[in-house]
């Protein structure tokens, strides 16, 4: 039996309504389209929607409670390689990606002990599985590409955090990894409650209770946080009102929203540059 369904597009995140028949196919109208669009922005992701990812924001507690922020960091670069099929890691051109590939590029050749330890803390706690033809997948429960209903979902733009990884420590992509589950939906504030739709009711995370809450002492995130750039662009903004500070999200980097991102944010980092 049909049914009319809102699911985001696997190749742009475009959330759309499509009508799913039996067997998985879909039929989507143009006016179906129109009517997605009267909720939803259609060039919310334009320029930008041929690299992302999804991370369940509600399951990766399980992970950040079971690898160190250094692995959290090489799982985030590694979840920027999975595929459509099942979340394996492949290279460029679709094959999948060895051992040695991966070394390669975790830039871990030099760290080999690293490298398996991280691995093993993935395989022993089905973070990553392996299949009987050698092949690795990063578990779609935490991350994943297609369509999803989910909407405790963070868009994580891989061309960005490989960049990223090419000028910043794994330890520093570990600590952006611990803060996804507290990105605001409509305006990528870190804070504790991050489904608030009222936005007087947002409560901020100051330097104190974010670092609490991502489990790191203060003064190692404070120390931290300023190498969290690339490119000279930063990840993170720190804003100040009064004796408050609060912290963004780069929506090029990590984004909620299913809207083009707010124009005052967007204006913020490009004002953050370096």
């Amino acid at each position: 039996m049909a049914e009319n369904r809102r699911l985001a597009d696997p190749e742009t995140g475009e959330l759309i309504y499509a009508t799913v028949l039996d067997y998985g196919d879909r039929v989507i109208t143009e006016a179906q389209r129109k009517g997605a669009a009267e909720h939803f922005d259609r060039e919310t992701f334009k320029g930008r929607n041929a690299g992302f990812t999804f991370t369940s924001m509600d399951d990766i507690h399980y992970v950040t409670e079971r690898l160190t922020t250094a692995q959290c960091g090489y799982l985030l670069v590694l979840q920027c390689y999975v595929d459509y099929d099942g979340g394996r890691i492949v290279k460029a051109r679709g094959e999948s990606m060895t051992s040695a590939d991966m070394l390669d590029v975790l830039q871990l050749k030099r760290k080999r002990s690293t490298f398996y330890d991280f691995m093993s803390a993935c395989l022993e706690s089905g973070i990553i599985t392996e299949d009987e033809f050698g092949s690795y997948y990063v578990n779609p429960r935490y991350h994943f590409r297609g369509a999803t209903q989910n909407r405790a979902v963070i868009r994580t733009y891989t061309a960005k955090v490989r960049q990223a990884y090419r000028e910043v420590k794994a330890v520093d992509l570990g600590l952006m990894y611990r803060m996804l589950p507290y990105v605001h939906v409509s305006n990528n504030a870190l804070c504790s409650n991050p489904t608030e739709r009222d936005p007087k009711k947002i409560r901020w995370f100051n330097g104190k209770s974010l670092a609490a809450a991502i489990g790191v002492d203060e003064k190692t995130l404070t120390r931290r946080l300023p190498h969290m750039k690339f490119g000279g662009e930063y990840v993170i903004a720190r804003t100040s009102v009064g004796p408050q500070r609060m912290f963004q999200f780069n929506p090029s980097v990590f984004y909620r929203g299913n809207k083009t991102p707010d124009e005052s944010l967007v204006a913020k980092f490009n004002g953050l540059s370096a």
